[in-house]
């Protein structure tokens, strides 16, 4: 927890800081034993043997931590759980910090992959016929550009037209990976709201967070909605972090009492840090993801 806090107008230039650096940040991916990751394109991606984790999509798919740890992800901790009953398992994590929906099929510099762009690799590894199971947490990225934040708050036209797009370009994506190998379970993921830190920072309304709430819950809702139209089940990540919350009131140590909501992102991500903010969970935070996550893929998996 930071030892101060920072006036409004500073926690939203902190904010629009990390997002920028989120949309188009150079953070390779790199492996560890028992892992393959091509993101920076140091080795290749298909399985040597038995069945591999395939993590899909963002920051968050690639652990980044602003610390500079990308190994103690949700990605790592749900391999880790999961090789207790797949001995042979192998990660395949495919994450590109800043990637989008209308991203994920082109060549990005920040991560060059062999088959050129993070769905084409995937469709690659699809192929081999090894992949046990396979994560997808996108779409974020698309709406950050909806957020004002000289105002604070979003631009609901921006949502609502950009909304529809998203869904689209999430169709697609899946029916891509399905048809590279109909039948593996892939779980689509939601995403918790880390501008509710926006709560601490004195003056800052805290109507309009409730506001940009509700609009975060949409996003996460179209998520959701497609991805079980499309026949996925869905990590409820939202959820996890209480998202929703802000009637439960906890203490929070050098903040006093805050909805759990805003504790939770306080406590499991750097958006309260006295670093300076960043928008990515802590370890802790991962880990609430990675329990969303083996909560709705121990459904799936026979």
């Amino acid at each position: 927890m930071r030892t101060t806090r920072v006036s409004a107008g500073s926690l939203i230039a902190l904010v629009v800081a990390v997002v920028l650096i989120a949309l188009g940040a150079v953070v390779p991916a790199s492996g560890r034993a028992g892992s393959t990751s091509t993101a920076a394109g140091r080795s290749s991606a298909a399985p040597a043997s038995g069945q591999a984790y395939l993590a899909l999509g963002d920051s968050l798919a690639a652990s980044f931590q602003p610390v500079g740890d990308q190994h103690r992800g949700y990605a790592e901790q749900l391999f880790q759980l999961q090789q207790a009953s797949m001995p042979a398992l192998r990660l395949v994590k495919l994450g590109c910090p800043g990637e989008r929906t209308n991203t994920i099929d082109r060549p990005r510099r920040p991560c060059p992959y062999p088959e050129g762009t993070q769905l084409d690799q995937a469709v690659s590894v699809l192929r081999s016929g090894e992949v046990a199971f396979a994560t997808l947490q996108i779409g974020a990225n698309d709406l950050f550009s909806c957020f004002r934040f000289r105002q604070g708050m979003f631009d609901h036209g921006c949502v609502d037209e950009r909304l529809p797009k998203v869904t689209a370009r999430l169709v697609a994506i899946v029916r891509a990976l399905r048809a590279a190998d109909p039948s593996v379970p892939i779980v689509g993921m939601t995403y918790f709201d880390p501008l509710l830190a926006l709560w601490t920072a004195p003056g800052f309304p805290h109507h309009l967070v409730v506001a940009n709430a509700d609009v975060w819950h949409a996003i996460n809702q179209t998520l959701a909605e497609t991805y079980a139209g499309l026949g996925l089940p869905v990590a409820d990540v939202e959820g996890a972090f209480s998202s929703a919350d802000f009637d439960t009131i906890v203490q929070v140590r050098r903040f006093g009492g805050l909805p759990l909501n805003v504790a939770r992102v306080c406590q499991w991500s750097y958006m309260c840090t006295t670093s300076g903010e960043d928008t990515h969970p802590t370890t802790i935070g991962y880990a609430a993801i990675t329990r969303a996550v083996e909560t709705t893929l121990g459904a799936v998996l026979p």
